[in-house]
């Protein structure tokens, strides 16, 4: 059985701990417990738990690993995510659905436009943990290669057998009514 992960980087575009960023910073718990209650979810980088695996208290590598092209400024803070699913449809319907969908929106508040992509999905194995450097390498992939097996976008996703992935749009409708509840009904941190 394998699970897919999801590595997200953007560059702020003021330094990360700024007042200028306490609006992405405030809706942080929102989008974790978001994720948490989503169908579909195993587990995050930076969580005191672990649902599926041994070791509770790794963060899955040094978050200061960021891919070569990222350009860095005066202050260089980014922020990075690394999260594990189910499958695809699960993290889709998160990502584009809820608190995680609404941060989506203001994101150009808060961060630079990269000429890179802002995240890359992969398959690992179900008793494997994915660490930042994995994100960072394969985010880099997607940027010089295109989506591949090996790193993907959800405009071009493949299955855990390698295969090009038509996702179902179904699952994710039913994933979406589900996260969209949550957030209506007061999931709050």
């Amino acid at each position: 059985m394998a699970q897919v992960v999801l590595y997200t980087l953007a560059s702020f575009k003021e330094p990360q701990h700024s007042e200028y960023n306490k609006g992405f910073s405030d809706r942080n718990p929102f989008v974790y417990v978001s994720a948490e209650n989503s169908p579909g979810f195993v587990d995050r980088s930076g969580q005191s738990w672990k649902r599926n695996h041994a070791d509770c208290n790794r963060d899955w590598g040094d978050r200061s690993v960021n891919p070569r092209f990222l350009a860095t400024g005066a202050h260089g803070d980014t922020a990075a995510a690394l999260s594990l699913w189910d499958d695809v449809e699960s993290v889709y319907a998160f990502t584009y659905a809820g608190f995680h969908a609404e941060v989506l929106k203001m994101r150009g508040e808060w961060f630079s436009k990269g000429d890179y992509p802002a995240y890359v999905a992969w398959w690992i194995a179900y008793d494997e943990s994915p660490i930042q450097a994995d994100g960072a390498e394969r985010l880099e992939q997607l940027h010089d290669n295109g989506p591949t097996a090996y790193a993907f976008d959800f405009k071009s996703p493949f299955d855990a057998n390698d295969q090009t992935l038509s996702m179902d749009r179904q699952k994710i409708q039913q994933h979406v009514e589900v996260v969209r509840s949550h957030m209506r009904h007061g999931s709050n941190a």
